[in-house]
């Protein structure tokens, strides 16, 4: 989430809202999370599962990477899924709500039900030897640090994840081109990039406020991605007719390699 410059006006017609139009600083952190993860969904458990499919992939038997999470937001996920593959795991995100939350949830004992059930969805899939509990591990390699996706060092990492940030900052296209041009580059060439985007959401609300989504397909996907990515596949979860939660009814998730 960054500040950036106000609307203007587009062929006489007003732009959309951008991410510069919203609150970050009075985004609720706790309401999000107890809205959105509070009671786990399938959909949850099938991100995670396609997550670390990937990222046993992209990993094989290396356990050193790298590896930064992009817009965090208020949920541990992200980190469950890299953990047993990573050196190193970084938050990246923009609201310092959000990071003081992440700080907190790192330390907090003991972790929440919640955070042990994806952690051990994630560790069936992962189907060797992990420890039941991941927080001792999480706290020594993890850092969250406070940054803008449009400010992303290039080609600082091996691996980046970003869980429902670009499409979720904003309403214009250009912005989440930056971003998703921004989490492209953010790793080395040959590095690996696994996404997920809301589909087919309007906005979403956390604690009576509305925040915006760009409203996006495969189509949109393959085009923003195309000119800074290979192997790209792109697969869906979900993809009801009505929301499951505010905002969400069904996700895209995706894969690529950067060059």
């Amino acid at each position: 989430m960054s500040a950036d410059s106000p609307p203007g006006k587009k062929h006489g017609q007003p732009m959309p809202s951008g991410n510069a139009d919203y609150q970050w600083a009075q985004f609720d952190s706790e309401a999000y999370f107890q809205h959105y993860y509070g009671e786990p969904h399938p959909d949850d458990d099938a991100l995670v599962a396609l997550a670390v499919e990937a990222l046993k992939k992209t990993a094989s038997a290396r356990a050193d990477l790298d590896v930064v999470d992009i817009g965090t937001g208020p949920s541990l996920i992200p980190f469950f899924c890299a953990l047993p593959c990573a050196r190193k795991l970084t938050a990246w995100e923009y609201a310092e709500c959000n990071v003081a939350w992440l700080e907190a949830e790192l330390r907090r004992e003991p972790m929440r039900p919640q955070w042990r059930h994806f952690w051990n969805v994630a560790r069936d899939v992962y189907a060797e030897v992990l420890p039941d509990d991941p927080m001792p591990s999480l706290r020594a390699k993890s850092e969250v640090k406070r940054g803008s996706v449009f400010d992303l060092p290039e080609r600082r990492w091996d691996l980046a994840t970003m869980f429902f940030c670009a499409e979720s900052i904003t309403k214009r296209r250009d912005e989440f081109e930056r971003a998703c041009t921004a989490f492209s580059h953010s790793v080395k060439v040959g590095g690996r990039l696994i996404a997920a985007f809301l589909a087919r959401s309007p906005a979403y609300v956390v604690a009576n406020k509305a925040f915006p989504v760009f409203g996006l397909d495969t189509e949109t996907l393959r085009e923003v991605f195309a000119p800074n990515t290979s192997s790209l596949e792109i697969r869906t979860i979900g993809m009801r007719e009505r929301e499951v939660r505010s905002g969400y009814s069904g996700a895209y998730f995706l894969t690529g390699t950067a060059r």
